[in-house]
């Protein structure tokens, strides 16, 4: 789960660099589509962090 949890964050890492880049190029639907992309993978890490904590009681 660590890998996949570790290629999550680099593909959203990846996604960041293509906005920044598109913002350059003035691609504003690209733009709007990989923030959408990013928003997505935020929330699967996210949400893979909270499922590898311990419980605590």
């Amino acid at each position: 789960m660590k890998n996949y949890l570790e290629k999550l964050r680099q593909r959203h890492r990846r996604i960041d660099r293509l906005i920044d880049t598109s913002k350059a190029a003035g691609k504003q639907a690209e733009i709007k589509n990989l923030k959408r992309i990013r928003l997505q993978l935020k929330d699967r890490i996210a949400e893979l962090q909270r499922e590898m904590r311990p419980v605590q009681q």
